[in-house]
């Protein structure tokens, strides 16, 4: 037999157990390096992350504090150890450059070396010119450090394109009332006027409607139920009307309309450009006329007349026969300096006085002292070189008297016959191009006699408010004359129409500077406010159609100002309307223009910044 002896292959087994092993350590090995390194820069992203979202706690510590105290901004609270520092300003504290920086906890359990912290610092230097506090807050976390920059303000009008407390039109208006409307339109006062659902749809008010040629850019808030046919709303809808909760996610587009008005149990319709309209509690303007006479920059006395013009320079009008010899107020803000408002002498001249727009500030129009008479104006009373003067009425004397008799012709603008508007009331005149930033404002109305544009457009610097304790109104001048050619008692209509700058007809007509929009009609790029009444044109009823009205800001009103009549995408008389939003306004408003009643303070925008080296000291 042969034996066959084989070959003992146990070694080799051994040596790749062995080198099995091997590579499972050298792996590992290499894992668990990598799993170390990847700590470190876990931890890094960790602590980034938590400083930055530091900072934003204490962007909302410091909210918090202006929502329990509307003023805190004005003074350094020296309990407040996020405030502390050696660069906190003037402070009644004790604090300067020898203070050390005070850092408050996120999570008070967590305040050793490794928690989370922030410091802010506060400018309320712009909270009457733009309307916001900045705020600069600087988180850290285990030795990362994050700063941002954020405005906080208050909410108001001018985060919407339009808005209106009450839907039906306003109970001033003597052409939508020629009587006394019923207490549910307003008739009694404003704290018995009635929202739709709760009393007025029985009370025979003027309903006010938007039609299918008017479109609204940007977002529509209205306290009241809307009446609608076929507008567009481009950019979202919000409405107290209750009807409108039933409206949720759910709902098919073709149930939104339960948004608007129903009338006789038909629902009124609109184009929501495929954004939900929404349900919000209501929103309430702030008649804080009064305040007005108190902020700086330059404030008339009787009817006033403005020209912007293109270069920063404004010419103004204020005659002597409605001022009373009552000079010009100019007063300063705090730390700046006291405007130009021109002299009496000056005022009252055929040229005006031309001064520069006082920036940053109010222009304010009074009603002249009570010794002054109150009597209509007449042609050239409000102001206005040769040839460009204000069409305001034509009389046989002065002193305005009504016609007895066909043998006694009486032309005159019928605007001009209203109480409100005679020549010592605090009334401004207001057209031409702005370059700056600044806010018009009047006791009685603000008129628009032609375009506002803004030097640099939308886009620019340049910002313009409207605020009137009556109402703004777009000038349409009426003239009424009493003819001997017809039997007693009869009048008969003519009117005025639109031209270009410097011509003799009227609304006078401004282009663009930027070249961005052009306007067949009448356009005013600021944002309208009107505490107790509404934004309007004047004798809307008659005359021919005037295009568009477009205004390249904000509206807010107390009640619906009716810009013309007729129904589709042609008006009959009067405006079609075209309301865009300055996107600008999200962020700043102009100077000195009012918020909400209930309004809180919130966040406008938030960036991060570069954190100064001395906060890492």
């Amino acid at each position: 037999m042969r034996t066959i002896w084989r070959q003992d292959d146990s070694g080799s087994a051994l040596v790749l157990v062995v080198g099995s092993m091997m590579v499972l350590a050298m792996l590992a090995l290499t894992a668990l390096a990598y799993g170390l390194g990847s700590q470190k820069f876990a931890r890094y992203d960790e602590d980034y992350s938590a400083a930055i979202a530091a900072a934003q706690s204490g962007v909302d510590d410091y909210i918090s504090r202006l929502n329990r105290n509307d003023s805190y901004y004005s003074s350094v609270d020296c309990t407040n150890v996020a405030l502390r520092g050696p660069a906190v300003g003037t402070n009644t504290c004790g604090w300067g450059a020898g203070t050390a920086l005070g850092w408050v906890p996120v999570n008070a359990a967590n305040a050793g070396s490794t928690g989370a912290f922030f410091h802010y610092s506060v400018d309320s230097s712009r909270i009457n010119t733009e309307g916001t506090v900045t705020l600069t807050v600087t988180g850290k976390s285990n030795g990362r450090y994050r700063t941002v920059e954020s405005a906080v303000g208050k909410g108001g009008s001018t985060d919407y394109v339009y808005y209106t407390d009450f839907e039906s039109a306003d109970p001033a208006n003597v052409q939508a009332y020629p009587t006394t409307p019923a207490a549910a339109c307003g008739g009694a006062g404003y704290s018995n006027a009635k929202y739709w659902w709760n009393g007025r749809s029985t009370a025979s008010c003027s309903e006010i409607t938007f039609a299918s040629g008017d479109t609204l850019q940007g977002t529509v808030f209205s306290n009241d139920s809307v009446l609608a046919s076929d507008p567009t709303f481009t950019d979202g809808f919000y409405t107290a009307n209750p009807e409108c909760q039933n409206v949720t996610a759910a709902t098919a587009a073709s149930n939104w309309k339960w948004c608007l008005r129903k009338t006789s149990g038909v629902y009124s319709t609109a184009n929501f450009n495929g954004h939900r309209p929404q349900y919000s509690t209501a929103l309430y303007l702030n008649d804080n006329s009064a305040a007005f006479a108190t902020y700086p920059g330059c404030h008339y006395y009787g009817s006033t007349r403005v020209i912007f013009n293109s270069d920063g320079t404004m010419t103004v009008w204020n005659k002597t026969a409605n001022n009373g010899g009552q000079a010009p107020l100019a007063a300063a803000a705090p730390a700046g300096s006291t405007p130009d408002c021109g002299t009496l002498t000056a005022l009252d001249s055929a040229a005006g006085a031309t001064v520069p727009v006082p920036n940053d500030l109010v222009l304010y129009v009074a009603a002249a002292p009570s010794t002054v008479t109150r009597k209509q104006c007449y042609s050239g009373q409000i102001g206005g070189a040769a040839g460009y003067t204000l069409p305001l009425g034509t009389y046989s004397s002065t002193t305005p008297v009504n016609p007895t008799s066909s043998s006694t012709p009486y032309t005159y603008d019928v605007n001009m016959t209203e109480s409100t508007k005679y020549c010592a009331e605090g009334n401004l005149y207001v057209e031409g191009t702005l370059k700056g930033r600044v806010t018009v404002a009047a006791a009685q109305s603000v008129v628009v006699t032609g375009d506002i544009v803004l030097a640099g457009g939308l886009s620019g610097s340049d910002m313009l408010g409207l605020v009137a304790t009556n109402s703004v109104e777009a000038f349409h001048p009426w003239v009424a004359k009493y003819s001997p050619t017809k039997p007693s008692g009869t009048w008969v209509w003519t009117a005025s129409t639109a031209g270009t700058s410097n011509s003799t007809v009227w609304p006078r007509q401004y282009n663009d500077p930027t070249g961005a929009t052009s306007v067949s009609g009448l356009q005013i790029m600021g944002s309208i406010q009107t505490l107790q009444h509404s934004f309007y044109v004047q004798q809307y009823k008659v005359g021919a159609s005037l295009g568009r009205l477009e205004v390249d800001g904000s509206i807010a009103q107390r009640w619906r100002g009716i810009v013309g009549t007729g129904s589709g995408s042609v008006s009959t008389t009067g405006y079609l309307k075209n309301y865009v939003y300055d996107t600008r306004l999200k962020y700043a408003a102009p100077p000195y223009f009012p918020r909400w009643v209930n309004a809180k303070w919130s966040q406008r925008y938030f960036g991060e910044i570069s954190t100064n080296p001395s906060l890492k000291a």
